[in-house]
């Protein structure tokens, strides 16, 4: 039986018919041509188990980097949620740290009268607490948000 295609030609094609990227005709000329032909048949058996293996190794390594960018994300969420909680308890020790900055500076500790005012101003002492954190927190999100859209691929 004579060949319509060569098997130079039938060796070119060999990976775009095992991929579905030939035409119809080209499709029969190429399967008459393997049905006929050991070598070519071999050549395109050894091609077809290598793009097998090849693209199971790039579902693998796709699988790898997936993984390895939830693991980045999840760092990122943990690091921005400690983040902004550490940055509110620091807000909120702001006042504190200027109560305390205003008792050391006078150098007589603290007094009855420091006392007695800081018991009648308590809620307002808790509240100003409370509202600084929550600054620091809003700053410290904010900046972490832009930087983090700044630096994102």
């Amino acid at each position: 039986m004579k060949h319509n295609i060569s098997c130079a030609l039938a060796r070119d094609l060999a990976p775009l018919y095992a991929e579905n990227l030939v035409s119809g005709e080209t499709r029969g000329e190429l399967e008459a041509h393997l049905e006929t032909c050991e070598s070519c048949r071999a050549y395109y058996q050894r091609i077809t188990e290598k793009m097998e293996g090849d693209s199971m190794e790039t579902a693998r390594q796709e699988a790898m980097e997936i993984d390895y960018m939830k693991r980045i994300r999840v760092y990122q969420r943990t690091n921005a949620i400690l983040g902004g909680i550490v940055s509110f308890l620091l807000g909120m020790l702001l006042p504190v740290g200027f109560l305390g900055l205003s008792v050391f500076v006078m150098q007589s500790g603290f007094s009855d009268y420091h006392w007695a005012r800081l018991q009648l101003m308590w809620p307002i002492v808790l509240l100003r607490m409370a509202v600084s954190g929550i600054v620091v927190c809003l700053i410290y999100c904010g900046v972490n948000r832009m930087l983090r859209r700044k630096f994102s691929f």
